[in-house]
């Protein structure tokens, strides 16, 4: 019932903000409220969706997704509102999650590495009907997003993920056979409540399927770090709660199960950074960002690094592998560990993955040029302000090598000699040359598949885990060609590897030009006004689909 009436409230409140988007185009005709005003009836709005004092007041946490979101946002092309187009906006709030939470969200990532221009409450379930489709593409998306709105939206994404952990612990409780209502546990029964709800969250299981014991014996058998993440979730509780807080009730223990989840991704990205350890310890050559296929499989048979298993058709699906030498192929660091080979199954609305450390990089550029765009000169300069790539060698001044200033060069020239897009396929591969081991390889859109293990398999029909029979083998390949690979395979001073095509993807290929103006009347703003009430009552009956994911309508069913 809880979810249900978070559903209900999440539905109200995306419906809340077309129809006083509605109000503020009106008003750009002289028409109801001011566009202040407007935003007013939202904020009050969402003050009632989220109720003062749940994590905090509304408008300090709404400071706070705008100042997350601000240098992503004051660096994307703008229409001639000041605002970002649907794609724009897409990709500025799956920035946010990954870099704030490390949640991929379903629906916000690029689809075959373009970003749609689908309104983002559609990308998130895809079920919008081709009416609704129509009216959001026309008025909502021609004036775009602002960065309050960009915030509004990320606010509302946010609580519907935090009324989905209060359904999980609300089954934990009866589980446990606590009363909701009435039971005001203890600091150690709210611990034993807090482990139960991430055991669930980090193995993808609905705790109503399992006893306390198996959940517990389950996590600790296949998640070898419990220890510590039990550790982690006690810092957590302390934190939350009061210090001498012993009588705790349900919607306290949901807050610091909501808190646990938010903070989870950053903390458990210690263990994203060790694994990129290990991987750089047996890197191909100093720098290059890469291991080699047969080292890579010795670390899983012989270096008690389990994890380094997958196949070669899986890694290359994954977009991990360079093939340059398709006789020596190598793992590409970086793009392996933000593969979804390495998330976590925790939500219907999210999986929890490795935090991509080129994001934090590409915010810096962001807020130091503040455009989408600058010219290679300006490039060569902001980066000077950042730091240098792990790959220097240690109390070296680092500076970009003439090799990577001449690529840079092409691709400006490749754009017309003026300007290089910051949002670009080709500047992305350039960024990955100069932090070979931060920053992914972009391939080609439609080159690569990744997936996780389970839909991989799902769908191939194939094991996504290589046999020691294959491991070995290219192993013994590795080691035929060592000597030989002393000599071959030396890209261009600056660059980590041979890859590098003069091939152009944009995130945003248009800066987001906006149908024309109309200039409507009273009449026309109100006939638009009544358009916009077709067009939600579509898209609530949408967002059914969207926002109650299917294991909780299953939930209900047992009820």
């Amino acid at each position: 019932m809880h979810t249900k009436m978070q559903t209900t409230r999440v539905m109200v409140f995306i419906a809340t903000l077309v129809f006083t988007r509605a109000a503020a185009w009106g008003s750009r005709g002289s028409f109801l409220a001011r566009p202040g005003e407007a935003d007013q009836m939202i904020l009050v709005e969402l003050e009632k969706l989220l109720g003062i004092g749940h994590r905090g007041a509304t408008q300090p946490r709404m400071e706070r997704l705008m100042e997350l979101l601000g240098p992503t946002f004051s660096a994307l092309p703008k229409n001639e509102h000041g605002s970002v187009g649907t794609a724009a906006a897409r990709y500025a709030l799956n920035r946010l999650f990954v870099q704030e939470h490390g949640w991929f969200v379903n629906g916000l990532q690029a689809a075959n590495g373009t970003w749609s221009e689908d309104a983002p409450m559609d990308a998130m379930g895809g079920r919008v009907d081709d009416r609704a489709r129509r009216l959001l593409e026309g008025p909502l998306a021609a004036e775009g997003f602002d960065l309050r709105e960009l915030a509004l939206f990320a606010a509302a994404i946010e609580n519907a993920i935090h009324g989905e952990t209060a359904s999980v612990v609300r089954d934990i409780y009866q589980m446990l056979g606590k009363s909701i209502e009435d039971a005001l546990l203890s600091f150690n029964e709210t611990a034993s409540v807090i482990d139960a709800y991430m055991a669930s969250y980090i193995l993808g299981t609905n705790p109503a399927d399992m006893t306390q014991d198996e959940l517990m014996n389950a996590i600790e058998e296949l998640h070898p770090t419990w220890k510590e993440t039990q550790h982690f979730l006690r810092e957590v509780q302390r934190e939350v709660l009061d210090q001498h807080e012993d009588s705790i009730s349900f919607d306290r223990v949901a807050t610091v199960a909501e808190e646990a989840a938010a903070r989870f991704g950053q903390w458990q990205s210690r263990e994203c950074m060790a694994m990129k350890a290990q991987l750089v310890q047996m890197e191909d050559k100093p720098g290059s960002g890469r291991v080699r296929l047969g080292d890579f499989y010795h670390g899983a048979l012989h270096g008690g690094k389990w994890q380094f298993s997958e196949t070669t058709e899986y890694l290359r699906q994954l977009g991990t592998l360079d093939e340059t030498d398709a006789s020596a192929p190598r793992v590409i660091i970086p793009n392996y560990i933000n593969s979804p080979s390495n998330c976590l199954a925790s939500s219907s609305f999210y999986a929890v993955c490795c935090i991509d450390e080129c994001g934090e990089l590409l915010q810096r550029l962001e807020r130091s040029i503040g455009s989408s765009h600058a010219s290679h000169l300006e490039i060569i300069a902001a980066f000077k302000s950042l730091p240098p790539p792990s790959s220097a060698i240690p109390g070296d001044d680092w500076k970009l090598s003439d090799g990577l200033v001449r690529r840079l060069e092409e691709v400006a020239t490749f754009h017309g000699g003026a300007f290089v897009p910051l949002y670009g396929r080709l500047f992305a591969q350039w960024l990955h040359h100069a932090y070979p081991r931060e920053c992914p390889f972009p391939h080609l859109s439609g080159t690569t598949q990744p997936r996780r293990p389970d839909d991989y398999e799902l769908q191939t029909e194939q094991e996504s885990t290589a046999s020691e029979e294959e491991m070995m083998r290219h192993m013994e390949e590795a080691r035929a060609r060592r000597s030989k690979d002393l000599d071959d395979n030396n890209p261009e001073d600056g660059l980590c590897s041979s890859m590098w095509t003069m091939q152009e993807e944009l995130v945003l290929p248009q800066a987001h030009p906006r149908a024309k103006r109309m200039k409507a009347s009273t009449l026309r703003s109100a006939f638009r006004i009544v358009a916009m009430v077709v067009a939600v009552s579509s898209l609530l009956l949408a967002l059914q689909t969207v926002f109650r994911p299917a294991w909780i309508a299953q939930k209900e069913e047992w009820i």
